[in-house]
Parts: structure tokens; sequence; C-alpha cells
């Protein structure tokens, strides 16, 4: 066990450590003596609370159950902010604060002043490691390798791990997207890999870690792991009865893989390889996390991984239930089998922990980067009011307004993850103008005005009223919440509940409202008690409670708090 000795103060809790030799003793309230040799930190893509509960029964022992039955678990677990995307939820996970403080306030966001769009984990002065061929923006590495966390402003647990231990710890990030490996593992971490379809099927990295592989992943992507688990296809796992909960396989309100007539059981995936991506056709079914767990336990052995006194730090992430979620939605049965087939994932993988790291030396945690809504076309059918928007028209109406009213100009330069962006044009005419008959706050507003005109917009916030509205109303505070000043947009829209800008088929997240919010939330393993609380906990909580655990100081944003339950 690993075991720290020295005397900090975080947060107004005293952490007792006598000497550099990593022994670490926590005096909060019982709290096991006995600190992991490694942490893992599991995020589930758009894994629901419900999840959880509505295929419990068909679970095996050791996977999502053994957390369960033996770890502490928080029934009313959220994120409080919005908007609810991939990018956002794991950055928030990992530095215990949220957009408006870590700076991840999308997946791809736009910058006003150089008129461009940015993705999350893009990096121009890095290139991609273990990447062959040229890809489509025509350079040899290709964009799938120019990633780092360059665009994280706050730091991760892995970076207080790594100087918490002189740098010593090992903090590795593995998954299939590059933005869930690189935005938990931080900006210390030894490495970071994600997945790499095409016409290759390989895991690879980028400069920012190590102009190489290391010789383990170089080994594992050798072996043709992609190819083998493409070749089984997919099939159901149970019994057709045991998904009677699901709707039909059949139905139209799932999306299809490209070539196919219908999104049914069997899925031939070597058939529909060549017109979905190549390998990339895997990240859609279970195969997606067979090969990260695959890949995980490389990682573990390949870095000596909780092999010694000093504690190391595992990030993975499933995406496959991401790609299902968008594909299909919550209540197919593609989903279901997913779910439990990954349930026997992770039994796999805690059974490997226990032999590679020994049983009790090791802890995790598992969470979500965010919900996803019911598919509004199958809610239309079961009398739900829910439905569709798209902010084009909304663009072009709120325009021609202006312009009849106050001369044609360039008023709106960007809409984008539900905030309008305001050119500098028209700021420039509203206060640099003595005779305009609006200030910039004023324009705000009454854009704001026009976009709650449409009929799936529920509320438009203007950013000078943010902080005033927030204050009284828990839709806003979550807006509030996600909003970076000088980065995020200048009007707020807020959807409709259930209503989605997406296709017809399959599902998508991001709004501020209980099926985007609520997540499971277990901690599980050494240094964790066994208990449960319904009492509301926020996804910024998590870092600093696995920091308490593991002795070491909350990332340097953190805004969020140690669950006490978890401790008494």
């Amino acid at each position: 066990m690993v075991r720290m000795k020295h005397i900090f103060i975080i947060g107004g809790m005293l952490f007792v450590v006598l000497s550099c030799s990593f022994e670490t003793k926590i005096d909060i309230g019982s709290v096991s003596d006995e600190m992991p040799r490694l942490i893992v930190g599991i995020t589930v893509d758009q894994m629901r609370a419900d999840y959880l509960h509505r295929f419990s029964p068909h679970f095996s022992d050791g996977g999502f159950a053994r957390l369960v039955d033996g770890g502490f678990t928080m029934y009313d677990h959220q994120y409080g902010y919005a908007p609810t995307y991939t990018g956002p939820g794991h950055a928030s996970i990992f530095t215990g604060t949220t957009p408006s403080v870590n700076g991840i306030v999308a997946n791809n966001w736009y910058v006003r002043e150089d008129g461009v769009t940015v993705y999350c984990a893009s990096d121009s002065t890095v290139r991609g490691v273990g990447v062959n061929g040229i890809d489509q923006d025509g350079t040899i590495y290709g964009s799938a390798g120019k990633m780092s966390p360059a665009r994280l402003v706050s730091s991760t647990m892995g970076d207080e791990l790594k100087l918490a231990t002189g740098m010593n710890a090992k903090v590795i990030g593995v998954s299939l997207k590059d933005r869930g490996a690189i935005l938990p593992a931080g900006h210390a971490a030894d490495g970071a890999y994600w997945f790499y379809g095409k016409d290759q099927g390989h895991f690879i990295s980028s400069t920012y870690y190590g102009d190489e592989l290391p010789v383990w992943a170089k080994s594992f992507n050798e072996k043709g792991e992609a190819e083998r688990l493409t070749s089984l296809g997919w099939d159901l796992l149970r019994p057709s009865d045991v998904y009677a909960s699901c709707t039909s396989d059949n139905n139209p309100y799932e999306g299809s893989f490209t070539g196919e007539i219908r999104p049914t059981f069997p899925y031939l995936l070597d058939a529909l390889k060549e017109e979905n991506g190549g390998y990339d056709v895997l990240k859609g079914t279970p195969g997606g996390n067979t090969i990260l767990v695959d890949f995980a336990l490389s990682a573990i052995e390949g870095e000596a991984m909780g092999q010694d006194d000093v504690c190391d730090m595992l990030t993975m992430s499933f995406s496959a239930t991401d790609y299902i979620g968008h594909r299909c939605g919550p209540h197919a049965i593609e989903t279901m089998d997913m779910y439990l087939r990954l349930d026997l994932e992770l039994e796999r993988f805690f059974d490997a922990l226990d032999d590679q790291v020994g049983e009790g030396n090791w802890t995790v945690f598992l969470t979500s980067d965010h919900g996803g809504a019911t598919v509004p076309s199958y809610g239309q059918s079961i009398g739900l009011p829910v439905d569709y928007w798209s902010h084009g028209n909304m663009q072009i109406r709120i325009e021609e307004n202006l312009d009849q009213k106050y001369g044609a100009r360039n008023w709106i330069d960007n809409v984008s993850n539900n905030s309008i962006f305001i050119s500098e044009a028209a700021y420039n005419w509203a206060d640099g103008n003595t005779n305009s008959p609006l200030d910039g706050a004023g324009l705000q507003r009454y854009i704001g005005k026009l976009a709650l005109e449409e009929v799936g917009i529920i509320q438009s916030i203007a950013e000078v009223d943010l902080a005033t509205i927030a204050a009284v109303d828990p839709i806003a505070e979550r807006i509030y919440a996600g909003h970076m000043p000088g980065v995020s947009g200048d009007v707020l829209l807020v959807m409709k509940p259930g209503w989605l800008t997406y296709g017809r088929t399959g599902t998508t997240h991001g709004s501020p409202f209980a099926y985007d919010t609520h997540v499971p939330c277990i901690f599980y393993g050494a240094g964790v008690r066994y208990g449960s609380t319904y009492a509301r906990t926020h996804i910024r909580d998590i870092a600093p409670t696995m920091c308490a655990v593991a002795g070491i100081p909350y990332p340097n944003g953190t805004t969020g708090k140690p669950v006490s339950e978890m401790f008494e």
C-alpha cells in the first residue's frame, strides 16, 4: 500500500505526512489507512444514471455490481453546468471544476478574434505518433495526431499526483476518442493514447508526449486486434426476451450503418467496414470496449503501473457507448446489449487488476461525461411534447429584423453551442455611436428577445444578465457555470426539455436538464467505504474526493469538495 508522510492543508483539511517516502495517512473520518497503488478513473461516455438500475437484473456479479455492492454510490450525481458535451465532461471530472474555470466550454467553439472554430484538444504545434500515411489535410501525420491538452487551463488529478510524488507517478490516459484520453490525463501525463481506425486499427498519440510510441504500445498495435474483433461481428449476447423493455429491433428511431437497409442484428462488421471508415466501424460496437480494455491492460503491464510504493493513475474512457447512443438512442436493443457486454468487460478488467496490482491495492471511480435524451421522434410516437429545432432560420430572421429596424450590417458572426456571437461591427455601432438606440447590453437583450420567439426555445439570456439571473434560476445557474466570459457567446439559449438539434434517428446531449446532467458515480477499492448517498453531489466533487483518498492536493481550479458521506 502507498502511504505519504508530509503535513499540508487542502481546503481546510489537515493531511499528515512525515517523510518523502510516499506512505499516506489521511485523518478524515474512517478513511482506510491503506492507500491505493493504482487509481483508475473510468468514464462511460453518454451513460445515463438510470442505466445502472434498468440493466442491473442482467449484469454479472463482477462488473457494475461489484462496484455497487462493495463501493460507495452517489445516486443523485449531477452536472452543475451546461452545455453537457464530451470535452467539457471529461475536463470537469478530472479538474474538479466547471467549464467557466477549466476553459473547455464545448467540444468545438468559435474564437471571435480569429473568426474560426477550434477543437477542444487540437494543437497545431505537435504532430501524430503512430499514424502512417497522408491524412485528409494533406500532412504526412494528419490531423488525427495533432492533439494535446493545451486548451485546458487548469490542472487535473493526474497533474497533482505527479507533483505530489516528485513526478515519479505514472499517469496514462486511454480512450477511443482523443479528447477522452487527453483531457482526463492532464498536462503532465506520461502518455495519452486514442484509437485511429481507418485502414490501421491502431492506438496513436502525439509528440506532446514523446516522439515514439512505447514498445508495449507498438507491440499491441502489431497484434491486429482491430481486425480480429471486426471479424467477430456483433450479435445479441442474451436471448431476445431479455430485451423486452427496449424498442423493437427494427424501428424508425434508430440510425443504420452506411450500407445497411435496416438497423437490426446481427451486424456483419467485415461487410460494413469499407463504407464505415474502415476499422472505425468498431467504435460504435462492443468491440470498441473490448479493444480499449485490452489496450489499458497492456498499458498497466507495459508501464509497470501499481507495482511499487508510488501511486499511479490510469484514466480510461469508454467511447463506444456514446457512438451507439447517438446512432440508436437510450431505449434501443443495441444500447442495452452494449451495456451488458461492457459489464463483462469491466468484470474482466477488475479481475485483471486483482491479478496484476493486487486486490485491495487499487481504487476506481466510475462516472459519465453526460447523459442523453429520449429520441424525440420516438417520444412523439408515445405522446411526449418533444420535437426538433434548428438555429439556421433563426439567425436569418433576427438579422432581417435588425436590418429593417437599424440598417443593414453584419450583426451575428456565429451561432453554435446554443449561443449567439454578436459581431464586433454590431457592438461598435451600439457602443460607439451616441445616436444608437441600443448600447451593447441592450443589443444582447434585444437579440435574446427575438430568439425567444423560436418555437423550440424556452429561455434566452443576455450575457450581461447571466450572473443576476443565475442567482435565482437553477437552469441559468448551470448555464453560468458552463460559460467563460470572452470565450463563450453573448446570448445564451435553452431549448425546451427533450427538444434536440439533431437528425430524426438516434439522440444527442448538451442540455441543462436531468436526462443530460444526471449520471452515475461510484467509488470502489482502497480508501473507500461501502455505502451510498441520495444527497445531491456534483461532477466537480469527484476530483477532490479522489484526491482526499489519495492524500494529494486538489487540482488548482477546483470548485468542488469531497463528498463527506463517503468518509463518515
